[in-house]
């Protein structure tokens, strides 16, 4: 069968079925090689786009329908239960078989009327907590393959190895099964990700997916939709608004379902050419080959791996590009016109916030996307406008965001202290911003980050004293802003633009500041300093394929 069916062609009841894959985040950054974290990207993006709708078109139940797939998900209907627990059990046996170490649930959820308007929508809500507590008391796969003291171990996973693996250019190394299927996972994912971004933009992406170009400096970078989870929580409501009639009966919910999720997908994958495209025009004369890996682009999502140097600019133009395309998208649009939280963006769209966390090479992959998840959900307390946070790590970052930041706050020996650090800075010009955010528009950290080039107007000495004058307290800060300000064009505007910038809770009252619960006054001086010194003025020469160029990380 095609999984194309129409759900009212043979009338009677009908079942959910929800397979979704679990501990994404675990399983993609376990191990610090690129080919690992793009090979598992890769093979749970297969589970729900491939695998499933594979297993769905080999039932012989003429019901069975594929509603929506996503990365890692997928959402079916089908007319017994039997045909449900025969698509779970052909999907999960196949990630045993072919992604070890993945873990894939599926739950048959609850019989319903399909001719009844108001039966489906109950019916799909209690899959969805059946799938989570079915999930939630499963065993942890750690506990599942243990390990004992004559296993020969997995260098880069620690579980039991199957065979050896090649390592760099003459070396052999143990790798657990997971592993090799990651390995050879990843060159469907970059046979995925060049056919996406077309021939004319694929060439971003590193010929061998375990060396990143870059120049000192890697970024990864977490971009999510403001409020997209929202709108499917009251999707019915929305849908039963666009239509103007009663209950919403199954046929209109799964036409409106597929329409969403297929113009979502869309839309963030032309969002995201349209960054890349951005990034070829503003670095005209700039090689870009090999300096940008997207792991995930899945539904709202982006998660990738870039040069440091490219990573606001490519957040910019993303969220530009997000808040356009699904302005585009005609049912998506009509959605998210129904939820009132959208109104205030000044998109008929939606908006996107990102965390950018800046990290030196072969720091840990897990460890820095749960930095950038952590300054995703900081920019987002300015939401529905679009944002961004970014933290460059000096040090490790096994602590959470608010101890990491309690270190750019120096204790206040001198009298009153700043913090160190000026985001979330909010996306888009500076007069379209309410009166009291503006002092958080991007456009003034370019202002500032603009002065420290060869052409401006404060030298890298001032810049230097200004940041060491901050260090022993306020009073010495400003007294050193007062001395320099007088090189500057505009001496009044620089003044303020350098000076301690008041404190702001946010708009969005369900998320706390990411520091100690208050909001801190803070400086911009030290984002630009930062941002000014990951500018590529001259790029790093290519990678070399040595045997040191091939062992994994980030080059």
């Amino acid at each position: 069968m095609n999984g194309e069916p129409s759900p009212t062609k043979h009338i009677g009841r009908r079942h959910w079925v929800l397979i979704e894959t679990g501990g994404n985040q675990r399983y993609i950054f376990g191990s610090n090689r690129l080919r690992h974290v793009v090979g598992a990207s890769q093979l749970v993006h297969e589970v729900g786009t491939e695998w499933v709708p594979a297993a769905v078109g080999r039932l012989d139940d003429p019901d069975a329908t594929v509603v929506m797939t996503a990365s890692g998900k997928a959402l079916l209907l089908v007319g017994s239960v039997d045909a449900g627990r025969a698509v779970i059990r052909e999907v999960s046996c196949r990630a045993l078989r072919d992604a070890p170490g993945l873990q894939v649930t599926g739950v048959v959820g609850p019989p319903f009327d399909a001719a009844d308007p108001a039966a489906h929508e109950p019916a799909r809500r209690e899959t969805y907590e059946l799938h989570a507590e079915v999930r939630a008391a499963r065993r942890d796969p750690l506990l599942r393959d243990r390990v004992f003291p004559w296993h020969r171990l997995c260098r880069d996973s620690g579980q039991p190895a199957d065979r050896e693996e090649p390592y760099g250019k003459d070396e052999l190394v143990a790798a657990s099964a997971g592993v090799l299927a990651r390995s050879d996972a990843r060159h469907r994912a970059r046979s995925r990700l060049t056919e996406q971004l077309t021939d004319d933009l694929g060439d971003v992406v590193p010929a061998n997916t375990d060396v990143l170009r870059q120049s000192g400096w890697a970024a990864v970078v977490h971009a999510d939709g403001n409020g997209v989870g929202g709108l499917f929580r009251r999707f019915l409501d929305h849908v039963t608004a666009i239509e103007g009639t009663g209950p919403v009966d199954l046929a209109t919910h799964l036409r409106y379902q597929r329409l969403v999720s297929a113009e979502l997908e869309t839309a963030t994958w032309n969002a995201v050419r349209d960054a890349i495209a951005a990034l070829r025009e503003q670095r005209a004369g700039e090689e870009l080959t090999g300096r940008l890996l997207p792991i995930v682009v899945g539904g709202d999502d982006v998660t990738l791996i870039c040069d440091a140097a490219l990573a606001v600019p490519f957040v910019r133009a993303f969220a530009e590009g997000f808040a356009r395309h699904t302005a585009a998208q005609p049912t998506l649009s009509a959605i998210a016109r129904q939820a009132t939280a959208r109104q205030a963006t000044g998109h008929a769209g939606l908006t996107a916030s990102a965390g950018i966390a800046v990290i030196k090479p072969h720091h840990p992959f897990g460890a820095a996307y749960e930095l950038a998840e952590a300054l995703t959900v900081s920019a987002k307390r300015f939401r529905p406008a679009g944002a961004f946070d970014l933290h460059v790590a000096h040090a490790a970052t096994l602590q959470d965001l608010t101890l990491l930041r309690e270190h750019t706050e120096p204790a206040a020996k001198c009298g009153p202290q700043a913090a160190r650090y000026a985001g979330p800075y909010l996306l888009g010009a500076v007069e379209d911003l309410p009166v009291e955010l503006r002092h958080r528009s991007v456009e003034l950290l370019d202002e500032i980050t603009s002065w420290l080039d060869r052409t401006g107007w404060m030298s890298t000495a001032q810049a230097h004293a200004l940041r060491e004058a901050a260090d022993r307290s306020l009073a010495e800060y400003r007294h050193q802003v007062r001395l320099t300000v007088p090189r500057a064009p505009d001496p009044d505007r620089a003044g303020t633009l350098l000076d301690v910038q008041p404190p702001t809770l946010g708009t969005d009252s369900g998320r706390q500041p990411p520091t100690n619960g208050t909001a801190a006054p803070f400086l911009r001086l030290f984002d630009a300093m930062h941002l000014h010194g990951l500018r590529l003025d001259t790029f790093a020469p290519a990678p070399s394929t040595d045997r040191s160029a091939s062992k994994g990380g980030i080059r």
